[in-house]
């Protein structure tokens, strides 16, 4: 049968061997299978023969060749879509088998962007899609750095894929496309809610690995009118538009922070060798400020959501506060748990975890409520949201992002309301209301974004609401 497989198609061959009793899970040097033979050759007849003869000559679906492929791994190294579907329907074919280096057919299909196999594989019960081999990588990370676009997409579209683990260099898959500077899968892993201060192992973010980039980034796919925009603000010509500097302004205004500093304690900003350019971006893009003194500039970074909201006061206030009333410390931007604060400043980046115990700064020293302590008596209510969402105007995504909303949850509204920016922006505020606890739906929390995000209007509109 091995002699014969490779260099013919004749299935009434194979089906008389099979049924004289040949043995269907011999193999050859490589450790190949007839299966593995007839997969590789994509002779669907053949593989439908032999997957009959299951039950009667105790056919192997799972066995592994010298590399650890099972043929469902070489199916999709070879993008044969009719025999991963055979496979698959096969009882006891293993999705998740992974070869010598730890890949999953996911990997394999993923590194070599067969979208349609990618899709079928997500479809299966029981498939692990965030499986990791053995250098850390998910086949999302294996899609970015090769740049697969419409496969990420595939991948993004999926709630059981996470965006944001780490292979063993610290590479988020946004940090992968970053180095793989692809603009496209870029823009599609932040939109659908990629953190955007992730570090690799040197502590760059992707801020440092987009300026010192010294080309353009590939295709953006689909036109990024927020960057046209920074990239004016800037004065930065056409034809930089998508270079490291370009693409930088694009996702400091995202959120990614410029003033994180790396291992060696250089911070993005560093980066920008044009003085002019530089302070531009300072002025577009100043210093985060302490979201609860709004008085000293935010330095700790609060962990696992990676915003820098908070400085060292009010992060110990806010600390000692809700461990003395047992509640649980959030991100007063995300509103996601927080379980440690990490000071990227210091030379020897301290960690203090929520579990610690904390000093409170001195008596004389100003008091600051936390979120939950300054909680106003009076909330918003839908009408004010109707009369303040006719002020926003274009700012509307800006302000959305402010109040904490995932950038996936704007471009859905967008997508939804095309036709009029009065209701997308209505759509984001109802948003906000609705996944807000009900004490933080207060004016002078809306007020505080709405002065971030300068849209005065809108300001003065929900200010006169409630003087």
């Amino acid at each position: 049968m091995f002699v014969f497989l490779p260099f013919s198609h004749r299935t009434d061959v194979v089906a008389f061997l099979v049924s004289s009793g040949a043995n269907v899970n011999k193999h050859n040097s490589w450790g190949d299978t007839p299966l593995h033979l007839a997969v590789e050759k994509n002779y669907e007849d053949v593989v439908k023969v032999l997957l009959n003869s299951k039950e009667n000559n105790n056919l192997q679906v799972n066995l592994r060749n010298i590399l650890g492929c099972i043929a469902l791994h070489v199916a999709c190294l070879f993008g044969h879509i009719k025999v991963v579907e055979l496979l698959l329907q096969q009882n006891g074919t293993d999705v998740n088998a992974v070869q010598e280096d730890g890949w999953t057919a996911l990997h394999v299909a993923c590194h070599f962007g067969h979208r349609k196999v990618v899709e079928l594989l997500l479809q299966q019960n029981g498939i692990d899609a965030n499986k990791v081999n053995l250098k850390g990588d998910t086949p999302l990370h294996q899609a970015v750095r090769k740049r697969h676009y419409d496969v990420v997409a595939s991948m993004l579209v999926q709630d059981s894929v996470k965006l944001d683990i780490e292979n063993n260099r610290k590479r988020t898959p946004l940090l992968e496309a970053m180095y793989a500077a692809h603009l496209g899968i870029v823009h599609k892993l932040i939109i659908h809610g990629a953190n955007m201060n992730a570090v690799d192992n040197d502590g760059n973010n992707c801020l440092h690995l987009s300026i010192i980039k010294k080309g353009m980034f590939h295709s953006e796919v689909e036109r990024i009118y927020i960057l046209d925009k920074c990239c004016a603000k800037l004065g930065l010509p056409i034809k930089k538009r998508i270079s490291g500097v370009g693409v930088a302004s694009y996702l400091a205004h995202q959120g990614a922070n410029l003033y994180r500093k790396n291992n060696k304690n250089v911070a993005p900003l560093d980066l920008i060798g044009d003085a002019d350019l530089k302070e531009k971006f300072k002025v577009l893009f100043p210093p985060p400020q302490c979201m609860l003194c709004e008085v000293n500039e935010a330095s700790m970074e609060l962990q696992p959501c990676a915003h820098t909201v908070l400085c060292e006061d009010c992060s110990k206030i806010q600390l000692k506060t809700c461990i003395e009333s047992k509640r649980r410390v959030e991100c007063p931007k995300c509103k996601e748990k927080v379980e440690s604060f990490v000071c990227p400043k210091s030379e020897e980046k301290g960690v203090q975890t929520v579990a610690e115990s904390v000093v409170c700064p001195k008596s004389e020293e100003k008091a600051v409520k936390t979120v939950a302590e300054s909680v106003d008596s009076v909330t918003v209510e839908e009408i004010h949201l109707h009369r303040v969402s006719q002020k926003l105007a274009g700012k509307w995504m800006e302000l959305g992002r402010e109040l904490g909303i995932r950038q996936n949850d704007l471009e859905i509204i967008r997508h939804d309301y095309p036709q009029s920016v009065r209701e997308q922006g209505f759509q984001m505020l109802f948003k906000w209301h609705q996944s807000t606890d009900p004490e933080k739906r207060t004016p002078r929390i809306l007020k505080a974004a709405l002065k971030e995000t300068e849209c005065y209007d809108a300001l003065k509109c929900l200010s006169s609401e409630f003087n």
